[in-house]
Parts: C-alpha cells; sequence; structure tokens
C-alpha cells in the first residue's frame, strides 16, 4: 500500500474521517445516508454541468461533511485489485479530454447510451478521488443527462457496471446504461429523484 493510501486510514483500515469514526460498517452506513441526502439537494438545484471540473464540486458538495480531502484529486496512484488506473501525473491531460469529449456529447441534442458510456470509462480510467468516484461520477452523467431532458438509468446493473468499467468494455457499458428522453429538463431531473429515493429505500430495507 503506498504512503498517500495509507494516510487516509485509521490502523484498522476504515478511512480517516472529521467523525473520527473507526468503525467501518458504522461509517459505511453514515456516509450513505449523508450522500443520499446530499444528491437530492444537488438535484433539486438542477445544476448545469458544463466541465470536468464540476465533478469536483459534486464530489466536495457529496463528501466534505465527512473527509479533508473531499473535491481534491488524489495525489498518488491507486490500484483496485487487478485494475490499475490513470497515473495522476497525467491528469492535467486526461481533464482536456475529457472536457472535450464533455463539449461534442454537450452539441448532440439527444446522447445515446453509447455517448455517456464513452464520458464514464474515460472518467473512471481518472479516478480521480480518493474514494467515491463512483457515485461522484454517476451523479455527473445523470445531471448532464437531464440537461439534454434525458433520465439516465444504470441502478439495475450495478455489479455488472462496475465489472465492466473495470474491463473497460465500453460496448458493455452502454448496454448496461438506459437512456429515456423526457419533454423537459425539470421532468428529467424529478425522475432522477425519485429512482434515486427508491434505490435509496431499497438499500436502508437490505440493511435492516
Amino acid at each position: 500500500m503506498t504512503d498517500w493510501i495509507q494516510e487516509t486510514l485509521y490502523s484498522n483500515g476504515t478511512l480517516k474521517n472529521k467523525l473520527h469514526i473507526t468503525d467501518a460498517k458504522e461509517l459505511q452506513n453514515l456516509e450513505m445516508n449523508i450522500t443520499a441526502q446530499k444528491s437530492y439537494i444537488f438535484l433539486d438545484q438542477q445544476p448545469k454541468i458544463e466541465r470536468l471540473y464540476d465533478l469536483s464540486i459534486i464530489h466536495k458538495f457529496l463528501f466534505s461533511d465527512l473527509y479533508d480531502w473531499a473535491g481534491k484529486y488524489r495525489k498518488g496512484n491507486m490500484y483496485k485489485g487487478n485494475t490499475e488506473f490513470m497515473e495522476h501525473e497525467r491528469f492535467d491531460f486526461a481533464t482536456i479530454n475529457i472536457d472535450k469529449q464533455l463539449n461534442r456529447v454537450k452539441q448532440i441534442a439527444k446522447p445515446t447510451s453509447k455517448d455517456y458510456a464513452e464520458l464514464l470509462d474515460s472518467i473512471n480510467y481518472m479516478h480521480p478521488f480518493r474514494e467515491g468516484n463512483g457515485r461522484s461520477t454517476r451523479l455527473f452523467l445523470q445531471a448532464l443527462a437531464a440537461n439534454h431532458g434525458q433520465f439516465l438509468d444504470y441502478s439495475r446493473h450495478d455489479k455488472e457496471l462496475i465489472e465492466a468499467e473495470h474491463n473497460a468494455d465500453i460496448d458493455k457499458l452502454a448496454q448496461l446504461i438506459t437512456v429515456e428522453n423526457h419533454k423537459t429538463e425539470i421532468d428529467a431531473f424529478e425522475t432522477i429523484k425519485k429512482a434515486r429515493y427508491m434505490k435509496y429505500k431499497r438499500m436502508r430495507d437490505l440493511d435492516r
């Protein structure tokens, strides 16, 4: 384990946090509750996604109650299992590339699941944060889709989606993402909130 990752952990492996919680399960449950509530607040604002920097804003908004590094890019390289993410020294290059992808998608009236899958793959490979990359990225992409009057749904395929992300399988990601067109941007944001509430409720029920 690299030094910079070790610095973010208590001796038992739990992430260091502002509330000094050392029980991993307790921290996980609190994190789930906080980020779910923050997601609703964020979506209520009907935000406009303009560039990759907005992902840092989202990450900070979701996780700042718990972690000092919320919204900040990781300061070292990262591995998860057999997956090696982009070297942090290349983040400037990644930012330019992803912003170009974003600009292209923003110019499309109704992007396809493949368009969103390509963005998801690029951001996942960059993996800019210590933790919370998946939740931040999915909220980022759902807000982007809502800007186009679309609802982006991948909630029914969590395990398959993670596997496809690890394999950088864009075609599989596109198959797992459902894009629904709505009449207005407001309708799209409302659909996202309802879907997120139902998923949160299911997770709470399973945890009891």
